[in-house]
């Protein structure tokens, strides 16, 4: 399936003077995609819900979006449908689907939404919209791989001293069912029972600093196939569990040279990454180390860490919406633990080599 993105790039290379579709004064339609070629050297599968092995893959990082806005003075109603690379073409996930209302600076939204944690949630899977090739799998897979929330949200947008921009942002979720997958013998079911949180984005000519607060509650269901001889298919389900986290980013450019770090503290896990690019005309070499560490005991302290990557990359705009990365990736697992692992490997390291193309419309 993945030629088929790579024929709708080319096209999309043919009409790159549009950015998006404007199907008429109030109705817009843009999309995004992503394609990769890559392999990894190690057995073990790496990277939830794209599941990497040392065979060569075409399609684990396949992405494909459309997003339809329409806008009526202060109504505002949103989609987005997305192939992301754990869907099969058949079965896309709508992302977010919401409809928003403006009251002065303040935006109440309801519907599907997409949960405001990190730095890069809001385009989570727009590849083409950062420098790596994927966002850092320490944070943007520590919660449980789950992007989306049913529920609704509030945004107050202040301006601050006619030069600072602030958007705080209370959001609540409802129930809500979401598949993880975490290998060929092993898919998790995730039951969320509620959720909540608060996000602040501080933005400037030149930096963005981002604060978030996320509580859930939630049952687990390890859903087994194949996975002892004669046994085809079993199940186990943990009930009543709960994830609570901080996460702290921020985001700096510097003329040429673009600096992100961010860090999360939760009940489960510690994480965070720090990455720099420097832009040299189409080119944008970069690199990016990332940690994580599981918690060990009922109160807040950790172990040695469990998990570590280091990227180096360098990413080629063909055009304004058509971007190339070559990425090399090393992640590391210490103590038996997982890391980056899909499951505890046998050998403790992996690299990982990607081209990928990204492109939006």
């Amino acid at each position: 399936m993945s030629k088929m993105l790579l024929a709708l790039l080319i096209l999309i290379m043919s009409f790159s003077s549009f950015a998006e579709i404007e199907l008429t004064d109030q109705l817009s339609l843009s999309g995004f995609g992503s394609t990769s070629l890559t392999k990894s050297n190690n057995q073990t599968a790496v990277i939830m819900n794209r599941v990497i092995t040392d065979e060569v893959c075409w399609d684990c990082d396949t992405t494909f979006g459309l997003q339809l806005d329409y806008f009526n003075d202060a109504f505002k109603v949103s989609t987005q449908l997305v192939k992301r690379p754990q869907d099969k073409w058949s079965a896309p996930e709508l992302e977010w689907a919401y409809a928003g209302y403006n009251v002065g600076e303040v935006e109440f939204r309801v519907g599907r939404l997409r949960i405001p944690i990190f730095l890069a949630s809001e385009y989570y899977y727009v590849s083409h919209a950062y420098n790596y090739a994927r966002p850092p799998e320490e944070l943007y897979n520590s919660i449980l791989g789950l992007t989306a929330y049913n529920g609704a949200s509030v945004v107050w947008n202040l301006e601050l001293f006619n030069e600072y921009q602030l958007a705080i942002m209370p959001f609540i979720g409802f129930n809500d069912t979401s598949l993880v997958d975490a290998g060929d013998k092993l898919d998790v079911e995730l039951d969320i029972d509620s959720m909540s949180g608060i996000n602040f984005l501080l933005s400037g000519e030149y930096y963005r600093w981002n604060f978030s607060y996320f509580t859930a509650d939630f049952g687990q269901t390890f859903q087994f196939t194949n996975a002892e001889p004669g046994v085809s298919y079993f199940e186990v389900s943990f009930l009543n569990d709960s994830v609570e986290l901080y996460s702290l980013g921020l985001e700096y450019e510097l003329d040429s040279l673009l600096l992100t770090a961010e860090r999360q503290i939760g009940n489960l896990r510690s994480t965070w990454y720090a990455s720099a690019a420097y832009r040299l005309n189409k080119f944008v070499p970069y690199i990016q180390y990332g940690e994580n560490r599981a918690k060990i005991t009922s109160v807040s302290t950790y172990d040695d860490k469990s998990g570590s990557s280091f990227v180096m990359g360098l990413r080629y705009d063909l055009l304004y919406n058509l971007s190339l990365n070559i990425e090399w990736q090393k992640f590391k697992s210490f103590g038996e633990q997982r890391g980056s692992f899909v499951e505890t490997p046998n050998k403790p390291e992996a690299d990982l080599y990607t081209l990928m193309f990204n492109f939006v419309f």
